[in-house]
Protein backbone atom coordinates (compact mmCIF):
# COMPACT_ATOMS: atom_id res chain seq x y z
CA UNK A 1 0.00 0.00 0.00
CA UNK A 2 2.83 2.40 0.78
CA UNK A 3 4.21 1.82 -2.73
CA UNK A 4 0.91 2.70 -4.38
CA UNK A 5 0.52 5.83 -2.25
CA UNK A 6 4.04 6.91 -3.27
CA UNK A 7 3.29 6.34 -6.96
CA UNK A 8 0.04 8.31 -6.64
CA UNK A 9 1.98 11.16 -5.11
CA UNK A 10 4.52 11.16 -7.91
CA UNK A 11 1.77 11.24 -10.54
CA UNK A 12 0.02 14.09 -8.75
CA UNK A 13 3.29 16.02 -8.58
CA UNK A 14 3.91 15.42 -12.28
CA UNK A 15 0.40 16.54 -13.16
CA UNK A 16 0.87 19.82 -11.33
CA UNK A 17 4.33 20.56 -12.76
CA UNK A 18 4.48 19.30 -16.38
CA UNK A 19 3.33 22.05 -18.76
CA UNK A 20 2.50 24.10 -15.66
CA UNK A 21 2.72 27.39 -17.54
CA UNK A 22 -0.10 26.32 -19.85
CA UNK A 23 -2.38 25.55 -16.89
CA UNK A 24 -4.57 23.18 -18.91
CA UNK A 25 -4.40 20.12 -16.72
CA UNK A 26 -7.60 18.42 -15.63
CA UNK A 27 -8.11 15.26 -13.67
CA UNK A 28 -10.14 13.06 -11.35
CA UNK A 29 -9.65 11.14 -8.13
CA UNK A 30 -11.75 8.05 -7.41
CA UNK A 31 -12.49 6.07 -4.26
CA UNK A 32 -14.98 3.23 -4.04
CA UNK A 33 -16.06 -0.21 -2.92
CA UNK A 34 -16.84 -3.19 -5.09
CA UNK A 35 -17.90 -6.79 -5.49
CA UNK A 36 -15.86 -9.02 -7.77
CA UNK A 37 -15.75 -12.44 -9.40
CA UNK A 38 -12.79 -14.27 -10.91
CA UNK A 39 -9.28 -14.01 -9.49
CA UNK A 40 -10.20 -11.58 -6.68
CA UNK A 41 -12.25 -11.82 -3.48
CA UNK A 42 -15.87 -10.63 -3.14
CA UNK A 43 -15.22 -7.44 -1.13
CA UNK A 44 -12.67 -5.05 -2.57
CA UNK A 45 -11.58 -1.43 -2.27
CA UNK A 46 -10.74 0.55 -5.40
CA UNK A 47 -9.00 3.87 -5.91
CA UNK A 48 -7.81 5.83 -8.90
CA UNK A 49 -6.07 9.00 -9.96
CA UNK A 50 -6.06 10.33 -13.53
CA UNK A 51 -4.84 13.52 -15.17
CA UNK A 52 -4.87 14.96 -18.69
CA UNK A 53 -3.13 17.89 -20.36
CA UNK A 54 -3.92 19.12 -23.86
CA UNK A 55 -3.05 22.20 -25.90
CA UNK A 56 -2.71 22.92 -29.61
CA UNK A 57 0.25 20.54 -29.99
CA UNK A 58 0.43 18.04 -27.14
CA UNK A 59 -1.72 15.49 -25.34
CA UNK A 60 -0.43 14.00 -22.08
CA UNK A 61 -2.32 11.54 -19.88
CA UNK A 62 -1.33 9.72 -16.69
CA UNK A 63 -3.34 7.38 -14.49
CA UNK A 64 -2.98 5.08 -11.52
CA UNK A 65 -5.62 2.46 -10.64
CA UNK A 66 -5.49 0.47 -7.41
CA UNK A 67 -7.49 -2.61 -6.38
CA UNK A 68 -6.99 -4.06 -2.90
CA UNK A 69 -8.78 -6.39 -0.48
CA UNK A 70 -8.01 -8.08 2.82
CA UNK A 71 -9.63 -10.66 5.06
CA UNK A 72 -8.89 -10.59 8.79
CA UNK A 73 -5.79 -8.50 8.14
CA UNK A 74 -4.49 -10.76 5.35
CA UNK A 75 -4.21 -9.28 1.86
CA UNK A 76 -6.30 -11.16 -0.69
CA UNK A 77 -6.06 -8.78 -3.65
CA UNK A 78 -3.38 -6.27 -4.58
CA UNK A 79 -3.24 -4.80 -8.07
CA UNK A 80 -2.03 -1.48 -9.39
CA UNK A 81 -1.87 -0.22 -12.96
CA UNK A 82 0.24 2.75 -14.01
CA UNK A 83 -0.33 4.17 -17.51
CA UNK A 84 1.27 7.19 -19.21
CA UNK A 85 0.78 8.51 -22.75
CA UNK A 86 2.45 11.38 -24.60
CA UNK A 87 0.94 12.43 -27.93
CA UNK A 88 1.78 15.01 -30.59
CA UNK A 89 -1.08 16.49 -32.63
CA UNK A 90 -0.43 16.99 -36.35
CA UNK A 91 -4.03 18.08 -37.01
CA UNK A 92 -7.11 18.98 -35.01
CA UNK A 93 -8.32 15.38 -35.04
CA UNK A 94 -5.17 13.25 -35.48
CA UNK A 95 -2.11 12.60 -33.33
CA UNK A 96 0.78 10.21 -32.90
CA UNK A 97 1.63 8.88 -29.46
CA UNK A 98 3.94 6.85 -27.26
CA UNK A 99 2.31 4.95 -24.40
CA UNK A 100 3.55 2.79 -21.55
CA UNK A 101 1.37 0.65 -19.27
CA UNK A 102 2.65 -1.29 -16.26
CA UNK A 103 0.44 -3.66 -14.28
CA UNK A 104 1.50 -5.40 -11.07
CA UNK A 105 -0.76 -8.03 -9.50
CA UNK A 106 0.26 -10.13 -6.52
CA UNK A 107 -2.69 -12.52 -6.67
CA UNK A 108 -2.87 -13.76 -10.26
CA UNK A 109 -0.57 -15.91 -12.37
CA UNK A 110 0.90 -12.79 -14.01
CA UNK A 111 3.34 -11.16 -11.60
CA UNK A 112 3.45 -8.12 -13.89
CA UNK A 113 2.94 -7.02 -17.48
CA UNK A 114 4.62 -4.07 -19.16
CA UNK A 115 3.51 -2.73 -22.55
CA UNK A 116 5.21 0.02 -24.57
CA UNK A 117 3.72 1.13 -27.89
CA UNK A 118 3.75 3.85 -30.53
CA UNK A 119 0.73 4.58 -32.66
CA UNK A 120 -1.88 6.87 -34.14
CA UNK A 121 -5.03 8.32 -32.60
CA UNK A 122 -8.09 9.90 -34.20
CA UNK A 123 -10.79 12.07 -32.63
CA UNK A 124 -14.12 11.49 -34.33
CA UNK A 125 -15.78 13.82 -31.83
CA UNK A 126 -14.50 15.43 -28.64
CA UNK A 127 -16.52 18.05 -26.79
CA UNK A 128 -18.21 18.54 -23.42
CA UNK A 129 -21.23 16.42 -24.38
CA UNK A 130 -19.78 13.61 -26.51
CA UNK A 131 -16.45 11.88 -27.10
CA UNK A 132 -15.36 9.17 -29.50
CA UNK A 133 -11.60 8.63 -29.83
CA UNK A 134 -9.79 5.62 -31.27
CA UNK A 135 -6.14 4.57 -31.08
CA UNK A 136 -4.10 1.82 -32.71
CA UNK A 137 -0.46 1.04 -32.01
CA UNK A 138 2.36 -1.46 -32.16
CA UNK A 139 5.06 -2.12 -29.63
CA UNK A 140 6.64 -4.58 -27.21
CA UNK A 141 5.08 -6.39 -24.25
CA UNK A 142 6.67 -8.34 -21.41
CA UNK A 143 4.65 -10.70 -19.21
CA UNK A 144 6.22 -12.17 -16.07
CA UNK A 145 4.68 -15.31 -14.60
CA UNK A 146 4.37 -15.69 -10.85
CA UNK A 147 4.39 -19.50 -10.87
CA UNK A 148 7.90 -20.17 -12.23
CA UNK A 149 9.27 -16.58 -12.42
CA UNK A 150 9.65 -16.90 -16.20
CA UNK A 151 9.07 -14.07 -18.68
CA UNK A 152 7.49 -13.91 -22.10
CA UNK A 153 8.20 -10.97 -24.42
CA UNK A 154 7.25 -10.08 -27.96
CA UNK A 155 5.52 -7.77 -30.39
CA UNK A 156 2.13 -6.43 -29.34
CA UNK A 157 -0.64 -4.73 -31.29
CA UNK A 158 -2.73 -2.35 -29.20
CA UNK A 159 -6.13 -0.79 -29.71
CA UNK A 160 -8.25 1.61 -27.68
CA UNK A 161 -11.77 3.01 -27.96
CA UNK A 162 -12.76 5.92 -25.69
CA UNK A 163 -16.47 6.83 -25.67
CA UNK A 164 -18.52 9.30 -23.60
CA UNK A 165 -22.08 10.56 -23.86
CA UNK A 166 -23.61 13.20 -21.61
CA UNK A 167 -27.36 12.71 -21.27
CA UNK A 168 -27.97 15.93 -19.35
CA UNK A 169 -26.28 18.21 -16.84
CA UNK A 170 -26.41 15.44 -14.21
CA UNK A 171 -25.94 12.05 -15.89
CA UNK A 172 -23.27 10.75 -18.28
CA UNK A 173 -22.00 7.39 -19.57
CA UNK A 174 -18.40 6.43 -20.34
CA UNK A 175 -16.87 3.31 -21.88
CA UNK A 176 -13.17 2.63 -22.51
CA UNK A 177 -12.08 -0.51 -24.36
CA UNK A 178 -8.40 -1.56 -24.33
CA UNK A 179 -6.91 -4.43 -26.36
CA UNK A 180 -3.33 -5.78 -26.24
CA UNK A 181 -2.75 -8.70 -28.59
CA UNK A 182 0.44 -10.78 -28.87
CA UNK A 183 1.13 -14.10 -30.58
CA UNK A 184 0.57 -15.89 -27.25
CA UNK A 185 -2.29 -14.03 -25.62
CA UNK A 186 -4.92 -11.37 -26.21
CA UNK A 187 -5.75 -9.16 -23.25
CA UNK A 188 -8.98 -7.15 -23.25
CA UNK A 189 -10.18 -4.69 -20.63
CA UNK A 190 -13.45 -2.79 -20.82
CA UNK A 191 -14.38 -0.10 -18.29
CA UNK A 192 -17.96 1.17 -18.36
CA UNK A 193 -19.46 3.66 -15.95
CA UNK A 194 -22.64 5.65 -15.35
CA UNK A 195 -22.00 8.90 -13.46
CA UNK A 196 -24.42 11.10 -11.53
CA UNK A 197 -23.17 14.58 -10.75
CA UNK A 198 -23.86 15.74 -7.18
CA UNK A 199 -21.91 19.03 -7.25
CA UNK A 200 -19.64 21.05 -9.53
CA UNK A 201 -16.68 18.84 -8.56
CA UNK A 202 -18.14 15.57 -7.27
CA UNK A 203 -20.07 12.67 -8.80
CA UNK A 204 -21.28 9.18 -7.91
CA UNK A 205 -20.17 6.59 -10.46
CA UNK A 206 -21.50 3.05 -10.88
CA UNK A 207 -18.82 1.13 -12.76
CA UNK A 208 -18.27 -2.27 -14.32
CA UNK A 209 -14.85 -3.57 -15.39
CA UNK A 210 -14.44 -6.67 -17.55
CA UNK A 211 -10.99 -8.22 -18.09
CA UNK A 212 -10.16 -11.16 -20.34
CA UNK A 213 -7.04 -13.19 -21.19
CA UNK A 214 -7.40 -15.59 -24.11
CA UNK A 215 -4.58 -17.82 -22.82
CA UNK A 216 -4.89 -17.66 -19.03
CA UNK A 217 -2.34 -19.79 -17.15
CA UNK A 218 -3.53 -23.09 -15.68
CA UNK A 219 -5.32 -22.64 -12.37
CA UNK A 220 -6.55 -19.10 -13.04
CA UNK A 221 -9.70 -17.61 -14.54
CA UNK A 222 -9.58 -16.16 -18.01
CA UNK A 223 -12.22 -13.59 -17.12
CA UNK A 224 -12.52 -11.11 -14.25
CA UNK A 225 -15.46 -8.83 -13.49
CA UNK A 226 -15.48 -5.89 -11.11
CA UNK A 227 -18.61 -4.00 -10.07
CA UNK A 228 -18.02 -0.86 -8.01
CA UNK A 229 -19.75 2.20 -6.56
CA UNK A 230 -17.40 5.18 -6.48
CA UNK A 231 -17.08 8.77 -5.39
CA UNK A 232 -15.32 10.76 -8.13
CA UNK A 233 -13.82 14.19 -7.49
CA UNK A 234 -12.74 16.42 -10.37
CA UNK A 235 -9.88 18.91 -10.30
Amino acid sequence: MKKTILIAGLIAAGISNVHADDNKWSGTGTLGFSTTSGNTDPTTDVAGLAGKFENNNWITTASLDILQADSNGVDTADRYILAIKEGYKFSEKDYVFFSTRYENDNFTAFDYTWTNAVGWGHKFIDNDDKRLITEIGIGYKTSAFDIDRSKRSGTVVTGKLDFMHKFNDTMSFEDVLLIESTSDNTFVQNDAGLSFKVSDKAAIKLAHQWRYNSDAPVGTYGTDRLFSANLVYGF
